[in-house]
Protein backbone atom coordinates (compact mmCIF):
# COMPACT_ATOMS: atom_id res chain seq x y z
CA UNK A 1 0.00 0.00 0.00
CA UNK A 2 0.92 3.48 -0.81
CA UNK A 3 1.04 4.57 2.68
CA UNK A 4 3.54 1.45 3.76
CA UNK A 5 5.66 2.70 0.84
CA UNK A 6 9.26 4.33 2.36
CA UNK A 7 9.12 8.38 2.61
CA UNK A 8 11.96 8.70 0.46
CA UNK A 9 9.85 6.53 -2.57
CA UNK A 10 6.44 8.77 -1.38
CA UNK A 11 8.36 11.89 -1.94
CA UNK A 12 9.57 11.09 -5.06
CA UNK A 13 6.03 9.45 -7.07
CA UNK A 14 4.56 12.55 -5.31
CA UNK A 15 6.96 14.98 -7.37
CA UNK A 16 6.73 13.00 -10.38
CA UNK A 17 3.45 12.37 -10.53
CA UNK A 18 2.56 15.86 -10.28
CA UNK A 19 5.45 17.73 -12.44
CA UNK A 20 4.29 14.75 -14.85
CA UNK A 21 1.56 15.77 -15.45
CA UNK A 22 2.21 19.51 -15.63
CA UNK A 23 4.41 19.13 -18.15
CA UNK A 24 1.73 17.17 -20.31
CA UNK A 25 -0.18 20.09 -19.99
CA UNK A 26 1.77 22.77 -21.46
CA UNK A 27 5.82 21.76 -21.54
CA UNK A 28 5.58 18.99 -23.89
CA UNK A 29 3.74 21.19 -26.28
CA UNK A 30 6.64 23.80 -26.63
CA UNK A 31 8.12 22.48 -29.90
CA UNK A 32 4.90 22.57 -31.77
CA UNK A 33 3.68 25.87 -30.00
CA UNK A 34 6.75 27.66 -31.30
CA UNK A 35 6.26 25.65 -34.73
CA UNK A 36 2.62 26.91 -34.85
CA UNK A 37 3.66 30.77 -34.33
CA UNK A 38 5.91 31.20 -36.81
CA UNK A 39 9.31 29.95 -35.23
CA UNK A 40 11.79 28.98 -37.64
CA UNK A 41 13.81 25.72 -37.72
CA UNK A 42 16.53 28.23 -37.05
CA UNK A 43 15.36 29.68 -33.82
CA UNK A 44 13.81 26.57 -32.86
CA UNK A 45 17.29 25.04 -32.83
CA UNK A 46 18.61 28.40 -31.13
CA UNK A 47 15.73 27.93 -28.60
CA UNK A 48 17.13 24.20 -27.68
CA UNK A 49 21.14 25.39 -27.59
CA UNK A 50 19.71 28.80 -25.19
CA UNK A 51 17.62 25.96 -23.26
CA UNK A 52 21.16 23.70 -22.69
CA UNK A 53 22.75 26.87 -21.48
CA UNK A 54 20.03 27.11 -18.90
CA UNK A 55 20.29 24.08 -17.78
CA UNK A 56 24.47 24.44 -17.22
CA UNK A 57 23.78 27.75 -15.44
CA UNK A 58 20.88 26.22 -13.09
CA UNK A 59 22.74 23.04 -12.27
CA UNK A 60 25.67 25.16 -11.11
CA UNK A 61 23.60 27.20 -8.56
CA UNK A 62 21.64 23.76 -7.67
CA UNK A 63 24.81 22.25 -6.71
CA UNK A 64 25.49 24.27 -4.26
CA UNK A 65 22.25 25.54 -3.23
CA UNK A 66 20.68 22.33 -2.21
CA UNK A 67 23.43 21.27 0.34
CA UNK A 68 21.95 24.09 2.91
CA UNK A 69 18.18 24.89 1.40
CA UNK A 70 15.06 21.84 2.75
CA UNK A 71 13.99 19.82 -0.17
CA UNK A 72 10.72 21.42 0.45
CA UNK A 73 12.18 24.73 -1.22
CA UNK A 74 14.06 22.93 -3.71
CA UNK A 75 10.77 21.38 -5.01
CA UNK A 76 8.80 24.44 -4.21
CA UNK A 77 11.36 26.37 -6.53
CA UNK A 78 10.53 23.50 -9.05
CA UNK A 79 7.10 24.92 -8.93
CA UNK A 80 7.38 28.29 -8.74
CA UNK A 81 9.61 28.04 -11.96
CA UNK A 82 6.80 26.09 -14.01
CA UNK A 83 5.10 28.96 -13.29
CA UNK A 84 7.54 31.77 -14.42
CA UNK A 85 7.49 28.87 -17.77
CA UNK A 86 3.94 29.43 -18.41
CA UNK A 87 3.76 33.34 -17.36
CA UNK A 88 6.73 34.29 -19.74
CA UNK A 89 4.71 32.90 -22.80
CA UNK A 90 2.41 35.69 -22.30
CA UNK A 91 5.22 38.09 -23.58
CA UNK A 92 5.40 35.93 -26.64
CA UNK A 93 5.07 39.45 -29.29
CA UNK A 94 8.23 40.68 -27.62
CA UNK A 95 11.56 40.37 -29.49
CA UNK A 96 13.08 39.46 -26.35
CA UNK A 97 10.62 36.50 -25.96
CA UNK A 98 12.44 33.34 -27.14
CA UNK A 99 15.47 33.68 -25.39
CA UNK A 100 14.41 34.47 -21.89
CA UNK A 101 11.85 31.79 -22.54
CA UNK A 102 15.09 29.04 -23.59
CA UNK A 103 16.52 30.07 -20.13
CA UNK A 104 13.85 29.71 -18.06
CA UNK A 105 13.05 26.40 -19.98
CA UNK A 106 16.55 25.29 -18.83
CA UNK A 107 15.85 26.25 -15.39
CA UNK A 108 13.11 24.22 -15.05
CA UNK A 109 14.14 21.38 -16.82
CA UNK A 110 17.24 21.35 -14.59
CA UNK A 111 15.23 21.45 -11.17
CA UNK A 112 12.86 18.73 -11.87
CA UNK A 113 15.28 16.30 -13.69
CA UNK A 114 17.71 17.08 -11.23
CA UNK A 115 15.57 16.71 -7.78
CA UNK A 116 14.03 13.91 -9.65
CA UNK A 117 17.12 11.58 -9.94
CA UNK A 118 18.29 12.38 -6.77
CA UNK A 119 15.26 11.59 -5.28
CA UNK A 120 14.86 8.43 -7.73
CA UNK A 121 18.22 7.38 -6.53
CA UNK A 122 17.67 7.18 -3.58
CA UNK A 123 15.06 4.61 -4.04
CA UNK A 124 17.24 2.31 -5.14
CA UNK A 125 19.26 -1.08 -4.70
CA UNK A 126 21.86 -3.02 -6.29
CA UNK A 127 19.22 -5.68 -8.08
CA UNK A 128 16.04 -4.01 -9.18
CA UNK A 129 17.49 -0.75 -10.99
CA UNK A 130 15.90 -2.23 -14.58
CA UNK A 131 12.35 -2.78 -12.46
CA UNK A 132 11.97 0.44 -11.01
CA UNK A 133 13.02 2.59 -13.96
CA UNK A 134 10.58 0.52 -15.68
CA UNK A 135 7.60 1.77 -12.93
CA UNK A 136 9.10 4.76 -12.87
CA UNK A 137 8.90 5.07 -16.90
CA UNK A 138 4.94 3.81 -16.84
CA UNK A 139 3.91 5.82 -14.66
CA UNK A 140 5.51 8.96 -16.41
CA UNK A 141 3.81 7.76 -19.47
CA UNK A 142 0.45 7.70 -17.92
CA UNK A 143 0.37 10.75 -16.24
CA UNK A 144 2.07 12.69 -18.85
CA UNK A 145 -0.16 11.26 -21.62
CA UNK A 146 -3.35 11.92 -19.68
CA UNK A 147 -1.74 15.73 -18.90
CA UNK A 148 -1.11 15.72 -23.22
CA UNK A 149 -4.83 15.11 -23.82
CA UNK A 150 -5.70 17.31 -21.63
CA UNK A 151 -3.41 20.12 -22.73
CA UNK A 152 -4.32 19.42 -26.20
CA UNK A 153 -7.97 19.79 -25.44
CA UNK A 154 -7.64 22.92 -23.77
CA UNK A 155 -5.06 24.28 -26.35
CA UNK A 156 -7.35 23.98 -29.01
CA UNK A 157 -10.55 24.22 -27.45
CA UNK A 158 -9.99 27.08 -24.68
CA UNK A 159 -6.93 28.73 -25.75
CA UNK A 160 -3.93 29.19 -23.93
CA UNK A 161 -5.03 31.24 -20.61
CA UNK A 162 -7.02 27.64 -19.76
CA UNK A 163 -3.93 25.97 -19.64
CA UNK A 164 -2.13 28.45 -17.40
CA UNK A 165 -4.80 28.98 -14.75
CA UNK A 166 -5.36 24.88 -14.69
CA UNK A 167 -0.81 24.62 -14.34
CA UNK A 168 -1.31 27.29 -11.53
CA UNK A 169 -3.97 26.15 -9.75
CA UNK A 170 -2.23 22.01 -9.26
CA UNK A 171 1.49 23.80 -8.67
CA UNK A 172 0.05 25.89 -5.83
CA UNK A 173 -1.89 22.95 -4.69
CA UNK A 174 1.18 20.56 -5.57
CA UNK A 175 4.20 23.41 -3.68
CA UNK A 176 1.21 23.24 -0.68
CA UNK A 177 1.24 19.71 -0.01
CA UNK A 178 5.06 18.97 0.11
CA UNK A 179 4.91 22.09 2.82
CA UNK A 180 1.78 20.66 4.87
CA UNK A 181 1.97 16.70 4.33
CA UNK A 182 5.98 16.13 3.90
CA UNK A 183 7.22 17.83 7.37
CA UNK A 184 10.83 18.73 7.36
CA UNK A 185 12.17 17.17 3.84
CA UNK A 186 16.00 16.97 3.48
CA UNK A 187 17.99 15.72 0.77
CA UNK A 188 20.44 12.01 1.13
CA UNK A 189 23.36 13.47 3.35
CA UNK A 190 25.67 11.70 1.52
CA UNK A 191 24.49 14.42 -1.76
CA UNK A 192 24.59 17.03 0.97
CA UNK A 193 27.85 16.74 1.73
CA UNK A 194 29.87 16.53 -0.94
CA UNK A 195 31.76 19.18 -2.95
CA UNK A 196 30.30 21.15 -5.58
CA UNK A 197 31.80 19.35 -9.58
CA UNK A 198 34.79 21.73 -10.34
CA UNK A 199 35.42 22.85 -13.59
CA UNK A 200 39.00 20.87 -13.55
CA UNK A 201 37.04 17.74 -12.10
CA UNK A 202 34.24 17.95 -15.36
CA UNK A 203 37.23 18.77 -18.00
CA UNK A 204 39.46 15.77 -16.62
CA UNK A 205 36.65 13.10 -16.19
CA UNK A 206 37.54 10.11 -17.68
CA UNK A 207 35.95 6.32 -16.79
CA UNK A 208 36.46 2.90 -17.68
CA UNK A 209 33.17 2.77 -19.29
CA UNK A 210 33.47 5.11 -21.71
CA UNK A 211 30.66 7.15 -20.37
CA UNK A 212 31.94 10.89 -21.53
CA UNK A 213 31.47 10.42 -25.42
CA UNK A 214 28.08 8.84 -24.33
CA UNK A 215 26.96 11.82 -22.37
CA UNK A 216 27.86 13.85 -24.82
CA UNK A 217 25.97 12.21 -27.44
CA UNK A 218 23.28 11.70 -25.55
CA UNK A 219 21.53 15.11 -24.79
CA UNK A 220 21.14 15.99 -28.61
CA UNK A 221 19.30 12.67 -28.90
CA UNK A 222 16.93 13.37 -26.77
CA UNK A 223 16.40 16.94 -28.04
CA UNK A 224 15.69 15.49 -31.62
CA UNK A 225 13.00 13.42 -29.74
CA UNK A 226 11.78 15.17 -28.06
CA UNK A 227 11.52 18.57 -30.10
CA UNK A 228 12.01 17.64 -34.18
CA UNK A 229 10.40 14.14 -33.68
CA UNK A 230 7.05 15.93 -32.12
CA UNK A 231 7.23 18.44 -34.80
CA UNK A 232 6.97 15.33 -37.28
CA UNK A 233 3.61 13.99 -35.39
CA UNK A 234 1.96 17.25 -35.11
CA UNK A 235 2.47 17.60 -39.06
CA UNK A 236 0.76 14.34 -39.12
CA UNK A 237 -1.79 15.28 -36.99
CA UNK A 238 -2.29 18.43 -39.54
CA UNK A 239 -1.16 20.68 -36.93
CA UNK A 240 -4.03 20.27 -34.26
CA UNK A 241 -2.69 20.18 -30.45
CA UNK A 242 -5.79 17.87 -29.78
CA UNK A 243 -5.00 15.58 -32.25
CA UNK A 244 -1.90 15.36 -31.61
CA UNK A 245 -2.31 14.31 -28.08
CA UNK A 246 -4.69 11.91 -29.14
CA UNK A 247 -2.15 10.52 -31.52
CA UNK A 248 0.76 10.56 -28.45
CA UNK A 249 -1.58 9.06 -25.93
CA UNK A 250 -2.83 5.79 -28.74
CA UNK A 251 0.45 5.12 -28.62
CA UNK A 252 1.43 5.31 -25.52
CA UNK A 253 -1.56 3.04 -24.63
CA UNK A 254 -0.31 0.32 -27.55
CA UNK A 255 3.04 -0.26 -26.14
CA UNK A 256 2.13 -0.25 -22.41
CA UNK A 257 1.46 -3.76 -21.89
CA UNK A 258 4.60 -5.04 -23.75
CA UNK A 259 6.92 -2.84 -22.18
CA UNK A 260 5.15 -3.34 -18.80
CA UNK A 261 6.26 -7.09 -19.42
CA UNK A 262 9.61 -6.68 -20.19
CA UNK A 263 10.53 -4.43 -17.40
CA UNK A 264 9.35 -7.02 -14.71
CA UNK A 265 12.10 -9.19 -16.60
CA UNK A 266 15.23 -6.88 -17.37
CA UNK A 267 17.16 -7.41 -13.73
CA UNK A 268 17.38 -10.99 -14.57
CA UNK A 269 18.10 -10.79 -18.89
CA UNK A 270 21.48 -11.17 -19.60
CA UNK A 271 22.47 -7.18 -19.48
CA UNK A 272 24.89 -7.17 -22.65
CA UNK A 273 22.29 -8.96 -24.76
CA UNK A 274 19.37 -6.61 -23.90
CA UNK A 275 21.44 -3.72 -23.66
CA UNK A 276 22.98 -4.71 -27.49
CA UNK A 277 19.42 -5.29 -28.58
CA UNK A 278 17.68 -2.34 -26.99
CA UNK A 279 20.69 -0.16 -28.79
CA UNK A 280 19.92 -1.88 -32.16
CA UNK A 281 16.15 -1.72 -31.89
CA UNK A 282 16.96 2.63 -31.48
CA UNK A 283 18.72 2.46 -34.46
CA UNK A 284 16.27 1.33 -36.54
CA UNK A 285 13.79 3.34 -35.13
CA UNK A 286 15.81 6.12 -36.69
CA UNK A 287 15.36 4.63 -39.69
CA UNK A 288 11.63 4.23 -39.53
CA UNK A 289 11.39 8.13 -38.63
CA UNK A 290 12.88 8.52 -41.71
CA UNK A 291 10.23 6.74 -43.52
CA UNK A 292 7.11 8.39 -42.24
CA UNK A 293 5.11 10.92 -44.05
CA UNK A 294 1.42 11.71 -45.14
CA UNK A 295 1.62 9.27 -48.15
CA UNK A 296 1.56 6.03 -45.88
CA UNK A 297 -1.33 3.90 -45.51
CA UNK A 298 -3.39 4.37 -42.42
CA UNK A 299 -2.58 0.93 -41.05
CA UNK A 300 1.28 1.02 -41.80
CA UNK A 301 1.30 4.56 -40.81
CA UNK A 302 0.14 3.38 -37.07
CA UNK A 303 2.08 0.21 -36.93
CA UNK A 304 5.34 1.98 -37.42
CA UNK A 305 4.64 4.59 -35.16
CA UNK A 306 3.85 2.06 -32.27
CA UNK A 307 7.33 0.86 -32.88
CA UNK A 308 9.41 3.62 -33.28
CA UNK A 309 7.68 4.52 -29.77
CA UNK A 310 8.62 1.06 -28.21
CA UNK A 311 12.18 0.58 -29.38
CA UNK A 312 12.38 4.00 -28.09
CA UNK A 313 11.41 3.55 -24.47
CA UNK A 314 13.08 -0.12 -24.79
CA UNK A 315 16.03 1.92 -25.39
CA UNK A 316 15.95 4.36 -22.47
CA UNK A 317 14.89 1.28 -19.92
CA UNK A 318 18.27 -0.55 -21.16
CA UNK A 319 20.20 2.33 -20.99
CA UNK A 320 19.26 4.01 -18.01
CA UNK A 321 19.53 1.10 -16.24
CA UNK A 322 22.88 0.86 -17.22
CA UNK A 323 23.30 4.22 -16.29
CA UNK A 324 22.04 4.05 -12.71
CA UNK A 325 23.59 0.94 -12.45
CA UNK A 326 27.19 2.66 -13.20
CA UNK A 327 26.15 5.48 -10.50
CA UNK A 328 25.18 3.43 -8.05
CA UNK A 329 28.98 1.35 -7.90
CA UNK A 330 30.61 4.64 -8.92
CA UNK A 331 30.53 8.34 -7.61
CA UNK A 332 26.80 8.32 -7.30
CA UNK A 333 25.04 11.61 -7.19
CA UNK A 334 28.15 12.75 -9.05
CA UNK A 335 28.41 10.68 -11.65
CA UNK A 336 24.45 11.81 -12.58
CA UNK A 337 25.85 15.44 -12.67
CA UNK A 338 28.24 14.83 -15.01
CA UNK A 339 25.90 13.17 -17.01
CA UNK A 340 23.79 16.05 -16.98
CA UNK A 341 26.77 18.73 -17.56
CA UNK A 342 28.39 17.06 -20.40
CA UNK A 343 24.72 16.33 -22.12
CA UNK A 344 23.78 19.70 -22.08
CA UNK A 345 27.28 21.53 -23.02
CA UNK A 346 27.22 18.89 -26.54
CA UNK A 347 23.25 20.48 -26.58
CA UNK A 348 24.44 23.84 -26.59
CA UNK A 349 27.24 23.51 -28.99
CA UNK A 350 25.28 20.95 -31.62
CA UNK A 351 22.42 22.62 -31.91
CA UNK A 352 23.73 26.50 -31.82
CA UNK A 353 25.42 25.32 -34.66
CA UNK A 354 22.34 24.02 -36.18
CA UNK A 355 20.82 26.97 -35.71
CA UNK A 356 23.56 28.41 -37.35
CA UNK A 357 23.37 26.43 -40.35
CA UNK A 358 19.49 26.84 -40.70
CA UNK A 359 19.46 30.51 -40.52
CA UNK A 360 17.93 31.10 -43.70
CA UNK A 361 15.71 28.66 -43.48
CA UNK A 362 12.13 29.70 -43.39
CA UNK A 363 10.34 26.52 -43.28
CA UNK A 364 10.67 22.90 -41.75
CA UNK A 365 11.77 20.95 -44.80
CA UNK A 366 10.77 17.49 -44.90
CA UNK A 367 13.43 16.41 -46.32
CA UNK A 368 15.45 17.68 -43.68
CA UNK A 369 13.94 16.00 -41.13
CA UNK A 370 14.62 12.99 -42.94
CA UNK A 371 18.09 13.04 -43.15
CA UNK A 372 18.65 14.46 -39.78
CA UNK A 373 16.74 10.70 -38.66
CA UNK A 374 19.46 9.34 -41.00
CA UNK A 375 22.20 10.54 -39.27
CA UNK A 376 20.70 9.89 -36.06
CA UNK A 377 20.98 6.21 -37.01
CA UNK A 378 24.37 6.32 -38.04
CA UNK A 379 25.31 7.90 -35.20
CA UNK A 380 23.55 5.60 -32.96
CA UNK A 381 25.79 2.85 -32.81
CA UNK A 382 28.31 4.83 -30.86
CA UNK A 383 25.99 3.81 -27.42
CA UNK A 384 27.63 0.37 -27.86
CA UNK A 385 30.90 1.69 -26.84
CA UNK A 386 29.01 2.08 -23.28
CA UNK A 387 30.03 -0.57 -20.40
CA UNK A 388 28.30 -2.48 -18.42
CA UNK A 389 29.21 -2.00 -14.97
CA UNK A 390 31.49 -4.82 -13.34
CA UNK A 391 29.70 -7.70 -11.44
Amino acid sequence: MAGQLPAATRHFYRFLGLHSFLIGLFPFFIPVFLWRHGYTPGEISAFIATTGMGFILTLWLWDRAHKTLPLNFIIAASFLIEATLLASVFMIEQPWFLIIFALINGAYNCFFWITQRALFFETLNETDTGKKFGNFQVVVVIIIKTGVLFGGLLLDKAGYLSVFLLSAMIGFLGMLSFFLFSGSMQLPASLRKESPLSFSELLHFRDKYRSRPVFLLDGPFLFLESYFWMISLFLLAHESFWKLGVLVVLLGLSFSLLFYLIKNRIDQMPAQRIYALAVAGYCISWLMRATVDNQLGLGWLFTTLILVTFCTSFFRLAFNKRFFDLAKQTSAHRYLFLKSYYSQAFIVLSFGIAAVALQTSASLDPGFLHISYIIAAILTPIYFIYRQPGR
